[in-house]
């Protein structure tokens, strides 16, 4: 009785295994490189672009900040001997004003920089995913991977992040 269970059980897991194997043999497996298409497509490079200019304008003011904290501090440590008290202890006080006021602008723009690429990368992989769907369903892929860190070893036939950036590269 024991053995007969034994062979059933045993039965149903070689039909489970060939079933499952022969589902997933007719899915392509394809993986996607989601840096590259940030780095290497046309809208990527051009938001990198925006970026960069937002971050040089950014830093224009902040240059100017900084300067003029220099001046002030530098005035304060010449001339602060011959100030009276009173507008010793103000100036002093202004110099603290504009650090910190400086410190809070270097913080926004560091959070506008970052908000700003987020943005443009989900645009990016937003018009990437509506490809690569288009893409998995043309060359019958079942699977398409995304995320490198999870996978041990992926043949370089599978990546198909050229084909995806041409495709993305089209679309405006």
């Amino acid at each position: 009785m024991r053995k007969k269970n034994l062979l059933v059980i045993l039965g149903c897991i070689v039909l489970a295994m060939v079933w499952c194997t022969a589902s997933f043999a007719a899915e392509k497996v394809g993986y996607i490189n989601l840096q590259r298409l940030v780095n290497e497509s046309k809208m990527g490079k051009d938001a990198k672009a925006d970026i960069l200019k937002m971050r040089e304008t950014k830093q224009a003011v902040l240059d100017k900040k900084l300067a003029d904290i220099n001046k002030m501090r530098d005035f304060i440590n010449k001339k602060g001997d011959k100030l009276a008290a009173d507008d010793r202890r103000n100036k002093v006080e202004l110099l603290q004003k504009m650090y910190k006021e400086y410190q809070r602008l270097v913080a926004d723009a560091k959070e506008d920089i970052t908000r700003e690429d987020r943005q443009l990368v989900a645009i990016i992989l937003e018009k990437a995913n509506d490809i690569l769907k288009d893409v998995a369903k043309k060359k019958k892929y079942g699977i398409i991977l995304k995320d490198p860190n999870t996978i041990g070893y992926l043949d370089p036939d599978v990546d198909i992040t050229d084909l995806v950036l041409k495709e993305l590269n089209k679309k405006k």
